[in-house]
This record gives C-alpha cells, structure tokens and sequence, in this order.
C-alpha cells in the first residue's frame, strides 16, 4: 500500500488549491450568477463574515477577488431570501451552503460544548436563563428584530420613560441573542445595513434533520479537502472550527476517510508529513491550467484560513495587524495580498474616505524575490482602479 501511493510535486498541489479557491484563473472575472454563487460556497466551506469595513465587508471583497463587479444585493438575496445559504459558524461565523445545515443543526445541539461548562470563562460569558426567556419572548410577540432592539429590555425604556432620564441599557438580552443563534433557538432572518436581524430559527432554518455526530466530525475533513485539495492534518487544523476537534479526534476522522476510501493519501516531493485528498479531486490533476491573472486578496479570505499553509506552499508569511498597535505594525491595518499567476508576491495597505470618496494605497510592499515590471505595474494599478470602481470611490491616491 504505502508503494503505490502517488507522489505529487507542489506545484500540483497549488494548482489543485488555487482552482479549488476560485483563484486558478483571475485573468478574466467569471459570471457571479447563483449556480457560481452556490459552488462557490460548497468548494471552499463559506464564506467568512467580518465587522471591520475599511474597504468593504469581508465576504463582499472575498467574491470581488474573483468574480469582479458584481450587483451586492443579489448576495443578500441568494443569502435572505431564497435560502440557498444561511449564516452560522464555519471557519468563524460565516456564509455557509444550506447544504451544510445538518451538520450546522449537530453542532447548535451540541452548544455550550462540554469543555466549556465548567470554564471559568463561560460562567462569565453564560447569561441567565431569564434574559434567555425574555429574548424567546420577545421575537415570538414582535417577530423579527434587530440586535440594536436588545439594547435595552422593555423594562429599561418603561424605567427610562418613568424617571425621564437616560437609564443604563440590559446588555444582557443582546449576549443571549449570540449564544441562542449558537445553539440554534434564533437564526439571522436578514441583514439591514450589516446589522444583524434575528428571529425564531424555526421562521429562517429550511426543515432538515441534525447530521450524525460522526458526520459532523467528518465534515471537518471533507470541508478542509474540499477548499484546500491536497493537505496534510496540519494545514486542515482550524481551516473550519466548527466541529473544532482535538488531535485524537481528528486522527480517528482521518483513520475512518482512509478506511471507508473517501480520502486518499498521497505523497508531496520534499514533504514527509502526509497529505491527503478526495479521491474525484486527483482526476485531471495534470490537466490544471497554469495560474493567470492578478487579484487582491481580502485578508479573511478563505485562501488564508490556515496561514501556516500559504507559509509552506506559497512561501508567503501573512498576519492580519488590525489588533496590532499602530506602531508596531509591520506592513499596515488592512493589507491585502497580491496574487499574480499563482503567487502571493506583494501587499498592498488601501483605505476608503468614504467621506471624501477617496481610495487611497497607503503603501506598497513587494516580496524580495519578485521582479518589477511595467506589466506586473499597469496590471496592478488596473486592478487598484477596478477596486475603486467596485468600492464607488470617485478617485484614487497611489503611492
């Protein structure tokens, strides 16, 4: 068995990669429809949500990278309306396929996990069972509410309007609106200017049964193959969090796809750890096109998920600063990624003035190795003016 087992070079693995990610040719954008849309969604395992709006939302840039302008409604509506998608937790809290929804149903079940009951930090996070009640309540008599609504408890604004003075908001209902969307007792119904909307989970969720725990722990493995192709257990750990499994968990996975031939293991020239992948995905592997084109990457994108991988197969150290103080900040607050045919070789720091309508490329910083060029130049400054085009910005200040 373990001579038989093919051996694959890493550019194989980068392409079967890149085109997994959407990413193999962004030289000419493709149709973002809903089919494109769904796919999407199915071959990477989501797509991340996030606050920070520098830019644009995260999940919003992540489709730019790859599909070009496209009207944004049109993903709310996929997302809200026709339910070919529902938000919870996947990576982070995420966009995922409504495919998805039984495992998402296993693991809302299975909320506060055991290894969190007895932790200190849950008891403080935890909320009461009243505050719980209030919320259930409350979306039951007024349907659909946003988070801003939990502010303050009907209470607070009868003992506001009673005193006639400002009283403290009820933080409280707007954490239990979190840990009931975790367990699965409310859902996100919509979004009103990326404010979340909530309601009863039975009002948004599509009927469906709750997957078995065993395959919602397998998922963690088809997922991580399906958005990375070929990967070792160590580029799969944290790509999804949702299962999060342990070590021993993950090797019992591994050990049941190999058993059950849903994943083979391969070798990778100049690798001893072994890799594994989907049995479909290594057909036509030889067949991948070459990388073309040049994009920015949104730094949730679901191509960095797992760092340590872009570290090892695109020689590319990537860390998201946002967190980082300002001077201590190697590269900037929002850096994006250049990927230009299949490699990450620069970082580019922009920021939207909304109130001026102004994108403005705070630095540039390219990788030692890469040689610049009056191509490589025009194709990233046309991409910065698509960027500006996309975003509404009237103009553009580069370095």
């Amino acid at each position: 068995m373990t001579k038989n087992r093919p051996t694959l070079t890493v550019e194989q693995v980068r392409r079967l990669w890149l085109l997994r990610q959407g990413l193999v040719d962004v030289e000419k954008p493709r149709k973002l429809d809903r089919r494109a849309f769904v796919r999407h969604l199915e071959d990477t395992g989501g797509l991340q949500l996030d606050t920070v709006n520098v830019l644009d939302r995260a999940h919003y840039l992540t489709l730019w990278s790859r599909f070009g302008q496209y009207d944004r409604s049109r993903i709310d509506r996929w997302v809200y309306r026709d339910q070919v998608a529902y938000e919870y937790w996947g990576h982070e809290a995420s966009i995922l396929p409504i495919s998805h929804l039984p495992c998402g149903l296993r693991r809302m079940r299975r909320f506060p996990p055991e290894s969190w009951r007895n932790a200190a930090y849950w008891k403080r996070f935890d909320t009461s069972p009243a505050s719980k009640r209030r919320v259930i309540a409350r979306l039951k008599k007024e349907g659909a509410l946003e988070s801003t609504d939990f502010e303050k408890t009907p209470q607070d604004l009868r003992k506001q309007a009673a005193l006639g003075w400002g009283a403290p908001p009820h933080k409280e209902d707007k954490r239990s609106l979190q840990l009931l969307w975790h367990a699965g007792k409310v859902a996100v119904a919509d979004r009103r200017h990326f404010r979340k909307v909530y309601d009863l989970a039975e009002r948004v969720y599509p009927a469906a049964e709750p997957a078995s725990l065993a395959e919602y722990y397998d998922s963690w493995l088809q997922v991580g193959l399906s958005g990375n192709g070929v990967a070792p257990e160590s580029h799969l750990t944290n790509y999804v969090t949702g299962p999060n499994l342990k070590a021993p968990e993950r090797a019992k996975v591994i050990a049941r796809g190999l058993k059950r031939n849903r994943i083979v293991q391969v070798r990778v020239a100049g690798f001893d750890e072994p890799y594994y992948a989907l049995p479909e995905h290594l057909d036509g592997i030889d067949a991948i096109p070459e990388p073309c084109g040049l994009t920015l990457v949104c730094p949730f994108d679901s191509l960095l998920w797992q760092r340590k991988r872009a570290e090892q197969l695109l020689d590319f150290r990537y860390r998201v600063e946002i967190y980082v103080p300002e001077h201590k900040r190697e590269f900037g607050y929002y850096v994006l990624p250049i990927l230009c045919d299949g490699r990450l070789i620069g970082r580019l720091d922009p920021k939207f003035h909304r109130d001026r309508n102004v994108l403005e490329v705070k630095s540039l910083h390219w990788e030692p190795s890469i040689k610049r060029t009056r191509r490589l130049e025009r194709d990233l400054t046309h991409r910065v003016e698509q960027l500006a085009d996309f975003l509404g910005a009237e103009n553009l200040e580069m370095p």
